[in-house]
């Protein structure tokens, strides 16, 4: 049986390969957030898994099927705003 070597986004970290783990103090006294590796992927990021080739297939039809156009959702709502001035009059340059 033919088997084909992929990678995947790590389900337990969700491809962020670092997990905040506490808070902590640094030498000016401020407090930060600390981050480890996931303990899954040891901070990759992927997951390395062995599929048969017609789940290969099936991956990449299912890939090719998807529109271009069409937003991944998912993906969406994980991401972060990247300022909290996005809807602010600030942003628009009022």
């Amino acid at each position: 049986m033919l088997r084909i070597h992929i990678s995947t986004p790590c389900v337990h970290c969700d491809g962020e390969a670092y997990l905040p783990v506490g808070h902590e103090v640094d030498h000016q006294g401020e407090p930060y957030l600390r981050y480890e590796p996931c303990p899954v992927c040891q901070g990759s990021g992927s997951h390395d898994r062995w599929v048969t080739l017609q789940k290969f297939l099936d991956l990449l039809d299912e890939e090719a099927r998807k529109d271009p156009m069409q937003p991944d959702l998912a993906e969406l709502a994980r991401r972060k705003p990247v300022t909290e001035y996005v809807d602010s009059r600030e942003a628009a340059g009022i």
